[in-house]
C-alpha cells in the first residue's frame, strides 16, 4: 500500500516518521531536484498531474501568485524559475509540506513565501494574479468546491485560477462546478488521464435578501 493510501497529508502535523527521499525532475526545462517526505503528498514522486499543471500554466500577465497546497513545493518551484520577477507565496496546512517547501526554495536557488496553515485563515486579505492547485480530491467534493469558491474570492481582477484533475475522479464534473463560479473556463490539456483548466471571471452573486 503507498504511503499515501496509509495516511492523510492534509493534517497540520503527519503521525507517520519521516523519510525523506530525494528525487529529481525536468520541468519547463529546468533541471530540479527535490526533497520529499512520507505524509506529503506525492512522496517519491513527480505527481503526473502536477506536472502537467506545472507545464502547462501560464503566468505571463501575473505579477502574484498562489500555490495552494503546495505539499514539497513542485509548482511553486517551477513558477519562481520561470517567472524570476513574480512574487510566488506557498500555503499548505501540513507543516511537514512547508518544511520541504523551504528546503527545495533553496536547493534550486528560488525564493517564495511559504506559509503554514488553511489559507483561508492565514492569508488575511491578500489577493493575487493567479492562484493554482492541485486540489484534494480525497478531501471529498465539498473540500474542492468550497476551494473553488475560495479562490475565486481571493483572485484580482483579469486573473485566474488553474487546476488539475484526473479524469476518473471526477474531472468533468469539477469543470461544471467550476462553470458555475466563473464565467470563463477552458480545458487547456488533456494528458495521462488528467485535465488541466483554467478559470477566470469569478460570477458574482448577491446574497439571499440582499
Amino acid at each position: 500500500m503507498s504511503d499515501s493510501a496509509r495516511t492523510h497529508y492534509f493534517v497540520e502535523r503527519p503521525e507517520v516518521p519521516s523519510e525523506p527521499r530525494i528525487i529529481q525532475a525536468e520541468v519547463r526545462g529546468h533541471r530540479l531536484s527535490f526533497v520529499t517526505d512520507r505524509g506529503v503528498f506525492s512522496y517519491g514522486k513527480v505527481d503526473a498531474g502536477s506536472r502537467l499543471l506545472a507545464e502547462q500554466m501560464e503566468l505571463d500577465d501575473a505579477r502574484s501568485i498562489l500555490d495552494w497546497g503546495c505539499a514539497w513545493g513542485l509548482i511553486g518551484v517551477v513558477a519562481a524559475r520561470t517567472w524570476p520577477e513574480l512574487h510566488v507565496v506557498m500555503v499548505d496546512i501540513n507543516e511537514r509540506a512547508c518544511q520541504l517547501a523551504r528546503q527545495n526554495l533553496r536547493r534550486n536557488r528560488v525564493e517564495a513565501e511559504v506559509i503554514a496553515g488553511s489559507a483561508t485563515e492565514v492569508l488575511g486579505d491578500r489577493s493575487f494574479d493567479a492562484v493554482v492547485c492541485n486540489p484534494p480530491i480525497s478531501a471529498g467534493r465539498a473540500a474542492v468546491i468550497a476551494l473553488f469558491e475560495q479562490a475565486a474570492e481571493i483572485l484580482n481582477p483579469g486573473g485566474s485560477f488553474w487546476m488539475v484533475a484526473a479524469t476518473k475522479k471526477g474531472a468533468k464534473t469539477l469543470q461544471r462546478e467550476l462553470e458555475a463560479r466563473f464565467a470563463q473556463v477552458e480545458q487547456v490539456a488533456v494528458r495521462g488521464g488528467f485535465r488541466v483548466y483554467r478559470a477566470a471571471d469569478p460570477i458574482i452573486r448577491e446574497d439571499d435578501g440582499a
